[in-house]
């Protein structure tokens, strides 16, 4: 369907270039809203650069052909008249550019175009798109050509993760060194941005980027396990532990090792790292002296749940240093923090230590009501003598009703979705609780939330059928009779007639 340029509103060009930064800090939260939001199809939203960035890292197909030579002959045709831009930019639209891009640039690599005709359309779109597919496009045409000729619209898009990525690739094409662009982007931006250009950047980093890698490049707010491995390889993280490293190498090789321990899966964790029980056995060398505060025993203890996979002559120095009297005083004073992320690592530490946190999740939740961590772990926690307290807080601090306005195709993401995201902390424990929490339940079968309603379906599947609140069948058929989602749908009829939810 064709997406209308509404040429009063200003291009994603032009609305990063006013909200950047004086001083060359990160964006600000309402630079990253784009002038696109409202036009994407189904309201679907995803953070800057996600979409972009979980293709790249985990999808090993191919361009679809027929895609590629739609848009291709779209380009062809705007490079030989301009009448045709508008059927370009709808095509640019309609697809998604990272998958198309390398064709893209092979087919105009060895095309006869018009060169300087073929970078005007590329700096045309990248400067004067408000849609976010077309700008990746014109980005990823300027790439063919010296970056030196457009290096500020480059720096200017990717500062927004969203094009970091095309921006990179864009900038290392030039005669001179990319590696301080590179750098200076991979400061401004936080996100998947920050993955693409750290990977790049330790290719062939200078010893200042390498030091720069390892002490605080490789964090990010996508995962720290993406470039853990990355860091710990650049920056030669073994030698580094096996000399006098300062705090704050102590630090990153903390969160660096806590990374590689994860079992999330998305990397290969301590499997990428050749050194990494070299650097581990160093790493708890260290902490027999230097083991100070509440990060360094939350890495320790990361690396004690896995050794006690992999490496088991590695326990007893975890769990010397584990075992230290000083840990649940420093533990419980966190949890006064007011600093949030103080409060989250207190809170961490005490769920290690097997220190309840149940009645400071629950007070904390009389202030900070939309805080969906603290209504899991309240949930998680609560025991057959506390759990109705937990949901009826929940009752009386959640606004249910506006929660549930009736199923829609939504995936939770912004502001206006906090509540939601709240409620469905609390209905995956539910699972444990037979007929306990049904508002909580009745509301999410009714939210427009999709992971809501499929949460509320696993909690009464799990249940058994006798736990079941009187009005529970009845409210299952009348959201089956308002399901707007076919898969939803299915799961609730399933549930309805005894069958397994999926079938």
């Amino acid at each position: 369907m064709f997406v209308k340029r509404r040429r009063s509103a200003p291009s994603i060009f032009e609305h990063l270039r006013d909200h950047l930064p004086a001083d060359g800090s990160m964006l600000p939260p309402d630079a990253e809203t784009l002038p696109d939001q409202d036009d994407l199809p189904d309201g679907v939203l995803w953070a800057p650069g996600a979409k972009d960035g979980v293709l790249t890292h985990h999808w090993a197909g191919s361009a679809d052909t027929d895609e590629a030579d739609r848009l291709y002959d779209a380009i062809v045709a705007a490079v030989k008249s301009r009448l045709a831009y508008d059927a370009l930019y709808e095509a640019a639209s309609e697809v998604s550019t990272i998958s198309l891009v390398d064709e893209i640039q092979q087919r105009l690599r060895s095309s006869e175009l018009d060169q300087e005709a073929v970078y005007r359309l590329g700096h045309r779109l990248a400067v004067t798109a408000r849609h976010r597919e077309p700008v990746k496009l014109g980005i990823s045409m300027l790439g063919l050509f010296n970056a030196d000729h457009h290096r500020d619209e480059l720096m200017t898009l990717g500062r927004h993760d969203e094009f970091t990525l095309f921006a990179a690739v864009a900038l290392a094409n030039r005669e001179t060194d990319a590696e301080p662009d590179l750098w200076e982007l991979a400061r401004q931006v936080n996100g998947w941005g920050r993955i693409h250009l750290v990977e790049r950047l330790a290719e062939d980093p200078s010893p200042e980027v390498r030091e720069w890698i390892l002490r605080e490049g490789f964090r990010n707010e996508v995962m720290n396990e993406y470039l853990a491995a990355i860091a710990a390889e650049t920056g030669d993280l073994a030698e580094r532990l096996d000399g006098e490293p300062d705090h704050e190498v102590l630090y990153a090789a903390g969160d660096i090792l806590s990374a590689l321990c994860s079992d999330i899966g998305a990397t290969g964790g301590m499997a990428d790292y050749a050194d990494g029980r070299r650097a581990s056995s160093l790493f708890l060398g260290q902490m027999r002296t230097r083991a100070l505060d509440l990060r360094h025993f939350l890495a320790v203890h990361e690396l004690h749940r896995h050794a006690e996979q992999e490496w088991p002559e590695l326990v007893p120095a975890c769990s010397e240093i584990l075992a230290r009297p000083h840990w649940p005083e420093l533990a419980r004073r966190g949890l006064d923090s007011t600093e949030d992320h103080e409060f989250r690592r207190a809170d961490r530490a005490c769920t290690a230590l097997g220190i309840s946190t149940l009645r400071v999740h629950m007070e904390r939740l009389r202030s900070k009501p939309y805080e969906s961590s603290s209504w899991f772990a309240a949930t998680e926690q609560a025991d057959a003598s506390t759990i109705d307290e937990v949901t009826g807080l929940a009752v009386e601090l959640l606004p249910l009703e506006e929660i549930a306005t009736g199923p829609a195709d939504e995936n939770g993401i912004g502001a206006g979705y906090a509540p939601h995201r709240c409620l469905d902390g609390l209905l995956q424990p539910l699972e444990n609780w037979p007929g306990r929490g049904w508002p909580l339940i009745a509301a999410g079968l009714a939210s427009p939330m999709i992971r809501n309603r499929n949460q509320s379906i696993r909690v009464l599947a799990a249940w058994d059928r006798s736990a079941w609140p009187a009005e529970a069948a009845g409210a299952l058929d009348t959201a089956l009779a308002r399901e707007p989602v076919a898969q939803v749908r299915d799961r609730m009829r399933n549930l309805l007639t005894g069958r397994p939810l999926e079938d």
